[in-house]
């Protein structure tokens, strides 16, 4: 019984694959015309999270979403390239084989099609000093991971690097020149919250600051039009939080831009945040926007809200970032929640199934 089973849903996944090839080469042959943005020196930017990008990336969506966000005149996308490893080729770091594909280069994929839309696309690099619990790569280095004072290596539910190690600082210089020297069209490096260490471990105020300063001056030499991009939280809370004293990272010159994340559901909420949030002061040294929440991928926030936010950041004269594009112009906004998921579910699992076919195509050869 099990096998007429097994077999419908072997076509069923056949048929998954010749779809997405046909997606693939329809949109080779006929690529998104080309278009740029209204000009503006004010930051309109979207995050695209590792998960959104690489998805685009293999269905071969990518030219037509950047076409789309051109034409809403967006002009910065962050794409999440650091998530559990890197989402593309690196000498230093594994690669997340779990959200992307063999083969596939989803940063160089955005880069291309975000020249053709007079995009600015920046590497994101989302975990930051974080490692998911069961890391590969912490594994490899236990000696790198910081431990609190009760001998706690788990904070956040997360694990976190030493930035105080040699070896961890290294990694991150190798790490970022390695991006700044094989992508030379890339417009900019992104940190953020996560480029800091939860003061359960201690104040490490002093390592972070040096540590972005070294990244800084390596990244610099290399290419030195490349932007270094942060997205903290506002200072008061980045400092108490995390070690982050980016403020003072801005007034020595080790900063290009700053968005700081004022995710709020109100409109209101926004407009008390933005006095404590350091956008004034940072505006007087780089360019700065307003991070906007637009909420959950499974329930968005109402597009009306959203404007509100965007406006309020406008008339502040400030620029705007959206978090994130999954849950803002992706197909995927008006589906139903439990058809989302279900979805999810299912791409999970014919990703998984995919993975396991490869693996044994090795052991053949």
């Amino acid at each position: 019984m099990k096998f007429p089973l097994r077999k419908k849903f072997n076509k069923f996944i056949i048929w998954i694959l010749i779809g997405v090839v046909l997606l693939v080469g329809v949109n080779i042959i006929i690529p998104a015309p080309r278009h740029t943005p209204k000009t503006t020196n004010k930051i309109q930017g979207i995050w695209v999270t590792h998960v959104g990008n690489n998805f685009l990336s293999y269905i071969g969506q990518t030219d037509n979403v950047f076409h789309q966000l051109s034409g809403l005149n967006f002009n910065r996308i962050y794409v999440d390239v650091y998530n559990g490893g890197t989402t593309y080729p690196s000498n230093y770091s594994l690669k997340n084989n779990r959200i992307t594909l063999p083969f596939t280069d989803p940063l160089k994929a955005a880069i291309k099609e975000g020249e053709r839309q007079g995009l600015k696309i920046y590497a994101w690099y989302e975990h930051g000093m974080m490692l998911h619990l069961n890391s590969k790569f912490a594994k490899q280095h236990p000696d790198w991971l910081l431990k609190t004072s009760t001998g706690e290596k788990a904070i956040d539910q997360h694990l976190w690097l030493n930035p105080n190690h040699p070896d961890v600082q290294q990694y991150f210089i190798n790490l970022f020149t390695e991006v700044a020297k094989n992508y030379p069209n890339l417009y900019g490096i992104q940190l953020d919250d996560h480029w800091g260490i939860p003061t359960q471990f201690g104040n490490h105020a002093r390592v972070m600051t040096e540590l972005t300063r070294k990244i800084y001056q390596a990244v610099k030499k290399n290419n030195p039009n490349l932007i270094i991009s942060l997205s903290p939280n506002s200072p008061s809370f980045s400092y108490r939080k995390y070690s982050q004293n980016w403020l003072y990272w801005v007034r020595q010159g080790l900063i290009d831009e700053v968005i700081v994340q004022i995710y709020r559901k109100t409109s209101q909420e926004v407009i008390n945040t933005l006095k404590s949030s350091g956008l004034r002061e940072a505006s007087y040294y780089v360019p700065v926007a307003v991070g906007i929440y637009s909420g959950e991928f499974y329930r968005p926030k109402p597009i009306n809200e959203l404007n509100k936010q965007i406006k309020i950041a406008q008339n502040s004269g400030y620029g705007y970032s959206l978090f994130c594009w999954e849950s803002t112009y992706s197909p995927f906004r008006h589906v139903k929640p439990e058809h989302k998921e279900a979805f999810v579910k299912t791409y999970l699992g014919t990703k998984k199934l995919l993975f396991k076919f490869i693996r044994f195509l090795k052991l053949l050869v």
